[in-house]
């Protein structure tokens, strides 16, 4: 019981980082980067290709590939998403869901069908905690979750940069009038969830494997989280990520995969026929 709590928290960590990506383009622009399981799975991909095929460190490579993935998600805006939210369409949903299968399938072609294995030695071999065997990574991952959410903190209270992030996701309008470059915020939090998916898949990757079809089940499920927790509430996100990979584990390690997988998504149904704006989100009034 208290392994599969311990690793359903490690699960939840991933799936928050990929949640918060669409978190981030929620609040900057009111679209989804529905490629999110996608680039989760390239930062994986391409992370495996540079430590395996190029015998590059696993430090590099990971930097790399992060920052590749940042690359991705603003050519991802500026190609797929901006085009048609200027036209008032939102054609935009099938354009990033479009490019996340085309990205699926070319990775398929290049990397083959078959899982591999991503080598780090924290996944190698278990520790004893409790009494429970769990690998070091999955202790590792809520740290770096933690990390990367107390340095978002001090990114948006403490730069330029952040200030101007926030600005555009309070009041798009207001942003536009004192000189903010809205475009580019919108732009930056593409990059940024990108960023997060990568995280996200090369934290992962060393436990379940890496494969071209990895990201679709793990990015329907973190779109899952971010709909439970609410699309516009972060630490909500962060909370029912946490609940979803434990329960789910839980589930799934007494029932088996199957049981999880009706419990996740029935209880998405649940949430949105009860609360549709999440169970910590808020139904704002609009003016007509």
């Amino acid at each position: 019981m208290f392994q599969l709590v311990l690793s359903g928290l490690a699960l939840g960590c991933v799936y928050s980082l990929v949640a918060l990506g669409y978190h981030l383009t929620f609040i900057t622009s009111r679209t989804l980067n529905f490629a999110q399981g996608s680039a989760m799975m390239l930062g994986a991909v391409i992370t495996l290709i540079l430590v395996v095929d190029f015998n590059w460190p696993t430090l590099p490579a990971t930097l790399v590939s992060i920052l590749l993935l940042g690359v991705f998600g603003l050519a991802l805006e500026r190609f797929a998403v901006r085009p048609f939210v200027r036209r008032g369409s939102m054609a935009w949903v099938m354009s990033t869901l479009a490019v996340g299968i085309i990205v699926e399938n070319v990775a398929q072609l290049i990397f083959g069908k078959s899982p591999r294995g991503l080598p780090n030695e924290l996944a190698q071999d278990p520790v004893m905690v409790g009494g429970a065997g769990i690998y070091p990574l999955e202790l590792l991952i809520p740290v770096v979750v933690l990390a990367i959410a107390v340095a978002a903190r001090l990114f948006y209270g403490s730069t330029m940069l952040g200030r101007a992030l926030r600005a555009t996701a309070f009041d798009r309008e207001a942003s536009l009038a004192v000189g903010i470059n809205v475009d580019w915020m919108i732009g930056l939090s593409y990059a940024a969830s990108s960023m997060l998916a990568a995280v996200g898949g090369v934290l992962i990757g060393p436990l379940i494997g890496v494969s071209s079809h990895m990201g679709f089940l793990i990015g329907l499920k973190a779109f899952a989280v971010a709909i439970v927790g609410g699309l516009e509430h972060p630490l909500g996100i962060l909370i029912a990520a946490l609940a979803y990979g434990v329960v789910e584990n839980l589930i799934g390690g007494h029932f088996g995969s199957s049981a999880k997988e009706i419990f996740g998504f029935g209880l998405v149904i649940l949430v949105l026929f009860l609360r549709p704006a999440g169970l910590f989100g808020r139904t704002r009034l609009r003016r007509i």
